[in-house]
């Protein structure tokens, strides 16, 4: 890949994605891939994506709400502490979507309410409900039909 194509990657907003289904994880990634200008990167596991999000400055995460181990609403009061104090010049955690099962709908309105939620997706998923939510909350403006050239 030639360098100047290397740094045009380097400069789009980058967004982490933890759930514990490969499969939904697969679909955010190529729909966000494919209709918007972002990096993405996916892990099934909480661990895992604490440590990325420590390492890479993320713009926006969206993580399950059925996570083991670390859930997604603790994995992500967990960054808002720590992200700030680890990436210098970094004042804020970035915003999050929650992904959700229709079982979680009672606890998913009660976060709606926090600023720094962006929205939660709940089950089924479709590639224009995860577009339009993305863009809403994020600065990940434009999409496949602005960049094609």
């Amino acid at each position: 890949m030639p360098e100047s194509e290397e740094n045009k990657h380097e400069d789009l907003p980058r967004v982490l994605i933890a759930h514990e289904e490969v499969g939904t994880l697969r679909l955010i990634r190529e729909a966000l891939e494919n209709f918007t200008p972002c990096r993405v990167d996916t892990t099934p596991n909480a661990e895992y994506a604490f440590e990325l999000a420590l390492q890479r400055e993320y713009h926006l995460y969206m993580f399950g709400l059925g996570l083991p181990v670390i859930d997604g609403e603790l994995l992500y009061g967990l960054l808002a502490k720590a992200v700030p104090c680890c990436q210098g010049g970094v004042r804020s955690c970035p915003g999050v979507i929650y992904l959700a099962d229709p079982a979680h709908s009672s606890k998913a309105e009660i976060l709606q309410r926090e600023a720094r939620v962006k929205g939660v997706l709940i089950k089924p998923l479709t590639v224009d409900r995860i577009i339009a939510m993305v863009k809403g909350g994020t600065p990940l403006k434009g999409g496949a039909e602005e960049s094609a050239v």
